[in-house]
């Protein structure tokens, strides 16, 4: 009877979680008729198949949306690998309900560490890449291919929930140890994650991103009569705004006509939303009238922003790679980023760089950028050759380029 009782109780928790009961596996294959099953074999002998976790793609609203939809944009399936999206079929709850996004974060555990590998071995898949840093510990044979796109688990833990955090360690961490290697967007993020997880040099290989696509706005008018400086990114302590604002409020003394304009939406962890410090440096500076907070912005408006800009200036702390680098070169504007993390490496010598913890040394990054046109100039074509380096089409291949044939 008790025997009886936990079948029935380990269906129902596989319904719910899972979308699917063990005895599916078995079904599903028992539906291929005998010529089916020899060309399904034939397929997988003939070429490598990979498993691509799309979970992210109904939750992720920045830069890791933008990373796994341009990746699966540019990979086509050839005589040497083909590509499987694989997906639960279940809506991801994003809402701010504690109990429901602590239900969710028990069904992501579940589909990363359960379904995800069942589904691979299911389908065939010789590799499962995910998107993100969480990939099955018991993978049942399919070797694996995590992203790491920064080390910010280790560099700030505070700013994580602490189960979360655990869990992290506990489970992701010990399962990026078997994978097949670990990819990260830049040299810096490759330092970080070797001096924290003593994870072999040889596991852990970089490949660069590249600009994403944005709609043609040719034509479109600037959103205001004023110049004005961009920054594009979620409104998060370690972007620097409020220093940047105190910056620029020495710089609008020189300059009464420049506006600053910050586009982004607030990040939906509390303890690194920045906008009540933000919006207490525009009023302490009184810059009610001169930086402009836009919220979230579409990819069409977002556009619009770039194209129109004198320059694009990002101070921020700590970035994994530095999207938005490559997206202003993609519209001919000038760039200033701070002289740390992965921002130097991929600006290279097509950015002007400063110190970001240092007011004076952004105003004066910000003023050369203002008063000198051949620096523009310069800094303009040396951003469309820099440009050239990075693709995602090259992000693509390099990727496929990392399993064995």
């Amino acid at each position: 009877m008790e025997t009886l009782h936990m079948r029935t109780i380990i269906k129902m928790l596989s319904k719910l979680f899972l979308n699917f009961t063990p005895c599916d596996c078995l079904k599903k294959k028992k539906e291929l008729s005998g010529s089916e099953s020899i060309i399904y074999k034939f397929q997988s002998l003939a070429k490598r198949i990979i498993g691509v976790d799309i979970r992210d793609l109904k939750i992720a609203k920045t830069g890791a949306r933008i990373y796994l939809q341009e990746l699966l944009r540019n990979w086509k399936d050839d005589d040497k690998v083909r590509f499987v999206k694989l997906d639960n079929g279940l809506p991801v709850y994003t809402g701010s309900n504690k109990f429901l996004k602590a239900f969710e974060h028990l069904r992501f555990f579940c589909w990363k560490q359960i379904q995800l590998p069942l589904l691979a071995k299911l389908r065939g898949c010789d590799y499962i890449f995910c998107s993100d840093f969480f990939v099955p510990m018991f993978p049942l044979g399919v070797r694996t291919i995590p992203v790491l796109h920064d080390a910010f688990f280790w560099e700030f833990p505070e700013h994580y929930n602490s189960i979360w955090l655990r869990l992290f360690h506990a489970v992701g961490v010990p399962a990026m140890h078997k994978a097949h290697v670990v990819i990260v967007p830049s040299e810096h993020t490759r330092r970080q994650v070797m001096k924290f997880t003593q994870l072999p040099a040889q596991k852990i290989v970089v490949v660069h991103e590249g600009a994403r696509p944005f709609p043609h706005v040719t034509g479109a008018s600037s959103p205001f009569a004023s110049p004005y400086l961009f920054h594009l990114g979620v409104l998060e302590k370690r972007k620097n705004l409020p220093r940047l604002i105190t910056a620029f409020a020495k710089l609008a003394e020189k300059h009464p006509d420049l506006l600053l304009v910050l586009a982004g939406g607030v990040s939906n962890k509390q303890n690194l939303n920045d906008l009540p410090a933000i919006e207490s440096a525009i009023q302490k500076h009184g810059l009610q009238d001169k930086v402009k907070l836009m919220g979230r912005v579409s990819d069409e408006q977002a556009a619009i922003l770039f194209s129109h800009a004198l320059a694009y200036v990002f101070p921020s702390y700590n970035e994994g790679f530095g999207l938005p680098v490559l997206e202003a070169f993609r519209f001919g504007i000038p760039v200033a980023v701070a002289n740390n993390s992965a921002l130097p490496e991929v600006g290279g010598e097509a950015v002007l760089t400063f110190d970001p913890y240092s007011e004076d040394a952004i105003f004066d990054a910000l003023f050369q950028l203002v008063e000198d046109d051949l620096l523009r100039q310069s800094l303009v074509a040396k951003g469309h050759e820099r440009l050239k380096e990075f693709s995602w089409q090259k992000a693509a291949g390099e990727i496929v380029g990392r399993l064995d044939f």
